[in-house]
């Protein structure tokens, strides 16, 4: 039921900007005397696909194969304090069938990224899965800095965008006002924890269990109290964000209307896609080409080339890169596991 529902909301977004280019595109055909026989969007994005620079195309995804060599190095310096000398290719391996698995059902990637190395290492899930909680958090803070990065740098622009779609932000605004969400928010949060401070529940084997799992969450998250080398560390987190900017920037030289794009571009671009990414669909489907093509509106792009720059970026990323590697991984994972007992 999720991967269907996810996958109606990533699919019905990108129809629904696919339709409105469409449009657009349909219109500046007519304004050059182009048929509309000769005049489809579909045909137009695969020719700039097919027309793309290959060595760029090539450099994202080595770019972005970087950042998870960085990411999988960090991961490492997070399992070490909790007693777990994790091995980097199971590390990286795992990283990858995690955004594998994401491309299926959204967000399901961290306990599939979690399960294969405590399967490959013999450890326990659930310390595992609490450096992932601590790596979600990390990026999202690196996220917010790189938000407000990109208000300084960007000249106003980020600014202007959103007070040129006030219905966005109007929209954003009255989920947050609306008292029935607030209502049954804070009746689950009271539910939950009245639940949770039953002594009767406390003992029963679900209890246990569940105690236990939290138990090895904060005990994963709280790792980072004890990370060697805090100096290599905050170079792997600020590394892996370097990248993801960079794969922006290489990739604008990959396809001609965004050639000439500078850094100030390529920071929106970035801060954008990277915002269309969170939003649960598969791999960011819809909503990342949303926000690019809205970002790249901002410096003159129109919106045709820009559902074409966020696709071949989008494809390239994902069927050569996630793709690619998570099966590679899956393969990689599944040859042979170490057989002792479970640590921790």
């Amino acid at each position: 039921m999720k991967f269907i529902v996810f996958t109606g909301v990533g699919v019905g977004i990108l129809y629904f900007v696919y339709q409105r280019q469409s449009e657009a595109y349909h219109q500046e055909c007519i304004l050059k005397g182009i048929s509309s026989e000769d005049c489809s969007l579909v045909s137009k994005v695969y020719n700039d696909f097919v027309h793309s620079d290959l060595f760029y195309l090539f450099m994202v995804i080595f770019l972005f194969t970087l950042s998870n060599v960085s990411r999988a190095m960090r991961w490492r310096m997070m399992l070490k304090p909790i007693g777990i000398n994790a091995r980097f290719f199971p590390a990286f391996n795992s990283i990858m069938l995690g955004y594998f698995a994401n491309l299926g059902l959204p967000r399901v990637g961290e306990f599939v990224r979690a399960g294969a190395l405590a399967k490959k290492e013999n450890v326990k899930f659930d310390k595992v899965m609490g450096t992932i909680v601590l790596d979600r958090i990390i990026d999202v803070i690196s996220l917010l800095i790189v938000f407000v990065v990109t208000i300084v740098i960007s000249s106003g622009k980020l600014l202007d965008f959103i007070k040129d779609n006030g219905d966005i932000s109007n929209k954003i605004m009255s989920i947050i006002n609306n008292p029935v969400y607030w209502f049954i928010g804070v009746f689950l949060l009271l539910a939950v924890f009245f639940i949770l401070k039953s002594n009767k529940f406390k003992e029963s084997f679900i209890g246990k269990k569940i105690f236990s799992f939290i138990q090895g969450i904060l005990t994963g998250i709280k790792s980072i109290k004890s990370i060697d080398k805090p100096v290599i560390f905050i170079f792997h987190s600020v590394f892996i964000w370097v990248m993801y900017f960079m794969m922006n920037y290489v990739g604008f030289k990959a396809f001609g209307p965004t050639s000439q794009l500078g850094l100030d571009a390529a920071i929106v671009v970035f801060t954008f896609g990277s915002l269309g990414m969170v939003i649960p669909s598969p791999g960011g489907m819809g909503t990342y080409h949303f926000l690019v093509i809205e970002a790249l509106k901002l410096f003159n792009v129109n919106g045709s080339d820009g559902f074409s720059y966020a696709n071949i970026i989008f494809f390239s990323i994902q069927i050569f890169g996630i793709i690619f590697f998570g099966i590679l991984a899956l393969i990689m994972l599944n040859i042979y596991t170490k057989n002792k007992k479970i640590i921790g």
